[in-house]
């Protein structure tokens, strides 16, 4: 082993301090000895005087562990060496260090293309290359210092982190490797020298890495994906399957390519390498492919309050006792609320999604909010109904309101009424037995329900309820006690949820209710507010019909009126209560008023059928035809022949017993000329 510059004298006291292996551990010990062996020393210069002894004199093993504990304190010493390049290096730069050092383009790419195992054991490289820098600023030279951290790493006495650094820097799996070489050192050693601290010095100490293959570079996947992409939705397994057969059948005649089919195992691999979009890419189509794409973000911050409303409907997802009959069925929950400030502004709970309660919700709206600029929803019949979106006599049309739909199956640009319609319609339906939801036990809904039905049966039939079925009538809801639920969700949503979209005060997000306010205190208040009388005239729906010599018919009622004659033959816009078929308003296509036409006569009906009534007749007639589209269906199960099936006359394998005597066949005029010839022949027949 090379010399280093060590202390060559010591005195007694300090070799026995040391406890060198063959030395006495006693100052006069070591005395005696020194003595014995005629040891070389000198007079210790410096305060106290005495005597030093020459290293050189100590026996082998004494001098070899007196260089050992010098480089563990070295070592253990955990102290940032100098960074600087040693002026006497002779290294030339890698040319990978000369490209990276002529394009800072090409470094940043390379560190960014560093995984963080990479930058671990580049780390743990620069560490064991400073400790041999430790180790020659000690008076060590470098292949001394080199070989001493190899060996000792090998063996497994370095200090614990120099240990745990030499483990990371081989970036090698396994145990058989232990410890570094002193190739691999010297390496590192030079890099180290030769590169500037920070990102430079990670990019070339870092390892090269075998890069996993891109999907688009195996060969084999395009073949797997068309199994894969069908709109049947085939797992990974079966995809895998019908691949694996149309492999073997491909290549049955190259055994080679046949044995070198991929495992499943690989295509898992390379189906994990692929993002969710090209995974789904075949799978799902429409607003289901969409939701894997971008999408951007509208800036709702530019628009007043009441800018943009925006409505859809919801099933609510429990049962409910019916106004009408009282049988349990599922009711339609319509909200509607405003884009700027996320408050809902109007609500209906009907039968159905259908105009009328779409109508409703907006008057309810209007009402209480003032009237907006822009509605926004789906191209649901309730929605796009004439009724609200006819050019002259539309709702929406004489109050001016600009009524944009959405592009059929795209629900992600209606997220704002989306995702409110997954929360509020959730949360009123909770709130009762007849919860359906996902989250709802399926055996206990399933009990609750066939309960209430028994039970609606039994007060039908007029028999007395027992208690199973008096408690399970008790968890039908009223539509009252609905419409209460309703109204105190809605209440909490717009006066006590904070809303994340919405600005922060306080540190905390304000609710939209808060928001509202401040936004129309900032902004001002340039609603326009409709009275009871213009919602009334605004939401009487009208349609366009022919006045015929003071005659009109509207929903097979006939309304008649003097004043019609001076419009005779020409369409009339024709206003009508969808609650009170008892007159009509008409006016002429430009607006102005004509007369106010009274019910007087029905060819089709005693009394005058309302629009409510039309609708619901629509409505009653609709489920009648799906009950009678089911019936034909369970008639057509139990037909154990289809209608004009053929089957050959099997009666020629029956051994005949006699021959039947075919008579010419009789025929009556009256009954007693019958009655006389079975008197003759015999009642045989």
């Amino acid at each position: 082993m090379n010399q280093i510059n060590l202390k060559t004298h010591y005195t007694a006291q300090e070799l026995a301090l040391l406890r060198l292996p063959g030395l006495p551990e006693t100052r006069p010990g070591i005395a005696a000895r020194a003595k014995k062996h005629q040891w070389i020393s000198r007079s210790r210069s410096g305060r106290g005087g005495g005597i030093e002894y020459s290293v050189d004199s100590l026996p082998l093993t004494a001098q070899k562990a007196l260089r050992d504990q010098l480089y563990q304190s070295i070592l253990t010493t955990k102290k940032d060496v100098c960074e600087v390049s040693r002026k006497n290096s002779s290294v030339k730069p890698r040319e990978e260090l000369v490209l990276i050092r002529q394009c800072p383009a090409l470094l940043e790419r390379e560190v960014g293309s560093l995984t963080d195992k990479q930058k671990e054991i580049a780390d743990a490289r620069a560490v064991l290359a400073m400790e041999v820098e430790k180790l020659r600023d000690a008076g060590m030279s470098r292949t001394a210092a080199v070989n001493y951290i190899s060996i000792e790493s090998r063996k497994g006495t370095l200090p614990a982190h120099l240990l745990k650094a030499a483990e990371m820097a081989n970036a090698r799996k396994g145990s058989s490797r232990a410890g570094v070489g002193t190739r691999s050192l010297q390496e590192w050693l030079t890099i180290f020298e030769s590169t500037k601290p920070g990102v430079e010095r990670m990019a070339m100490l870092a390892p090269g890495h075998l890069k996993a293959k891109k999907p688009e570079q195996i060969t084999w996947l395009p073949a797997f994906l068309a199994h894969w992409r069908n709109r049947k939705g085939p797992s990974l397994r079966e995809a895998y399957r019908d691949f694996q057969e149309e492999w073997s059948v491909i290549y049955a005649d190259q055994p080679a390519m046949a044995v070198a089919c991929p495992s499943y195992d690989a295509v898992r691999r390379a189906m994990e390498k692929l993002p969710r979009r090209e995974k789904a890419r075949g799978r799902v189509s429409g607003s289901a492919a969409l939701a894997y794409e971008c999408f951007q973000k509208r800036d709702w911050s530019l628009m007043p309050v009441n800018g943009c409303w925006i409505a859809d409907g919801k099933s609510l997802e429990m049962k409910v006792a019916h106004p009408d009959h009282g049988r349990p069925f599922t009711p339609e929950l319509t909200l509607i609320i405003d884009g700027r400030t996320r408050f809902i502004t109007g609500w209906s709970l009907a039968l159905s999604e259908s105009v009328i309660a779409v109508a409703d919700a907006y008057r309810y709206a209007m009402r209480h909010f003032g009237k907006p600029l822009f509605v926004y929803s789906d191209n649901g019949g309730g929605e796009t109904n004439k009724t609200l979106d006819a050019d002259v006599t539309g709702i929406f049309s004489r109050l001016g309101i600009e009524h944009p739909t959405s592009i059929p199956g795209r629900p992600q640009s209606r997220g704002i009424i989306e995702r409110l319609n997954k929360g509020v319609p959730r949360r009123v339906a909770m709130q009762f037995d007849t919860f359906s939801g996902d989250s709802a036990d399926r055996e206990h809904a399933r009990i609750t329900s066939r309960a209430i039905q028994s039970a609606i049966k039994a007060q039908e039939n007029g028999r007395d309820l027992t208690p199973v079925q008096r408690n399970a009538l008790g968890k039908l809801p009223s539509w009252q006690q609905l419409l209460d639920a309703i109204a105190s969700e809605v209440d909490a949503y717009n006066n006590t949820h904070e809303h994340r979209e919405l600005p922060k005060r306080n540190g905390r997000h304000m609710t939209p209710a808060a928001y509202r306010r401040a936004v129309l205190e900032a902004e001002g208040d340039d609603i326009e507010y409709l009275t009871d009388v213009e919602l009334r005239e605004a939401f009487m729906p009208e349609m366009v019909r022919t006045a015929q010599r003071g005659w009109l018919r509207l929903f097979n009622n006939d309304y008649f009126s003097e004043e019609l004659i001076q419009v005779d033959s020409e369409e009339v816009r024709v206003a009508f209560d969808i609650h009170d078929p008892s007159s009509v308003i008409v006016r002429r296509m430009d607006g102005t008023y004509v007369c106010t036409a009274i019910w007087n006569g029905n060819k089709r009906a005693a009394i005058p059928v309302s629009a409510m009534d039309v609708a619901v007749e629509k409505r009653r007639q609709r489920r009648l035809n799906r009950i009678e589209d089911k019936r034909q269906e369970i008639e057509a199960e139990g037909r154990s022949v289809l209608p004009g099936q053929r089957f050959d006359d099997l009666g020629s394998f029956i051994p005949a017993e006699f021959s039947r005597i075919t008579e010419e066949e009789h025929y009556f005029f009256l009954e007693t000329d019958r009655d006389e010839y079975l008197k003759k022949t015999g009642n045989t027949r």
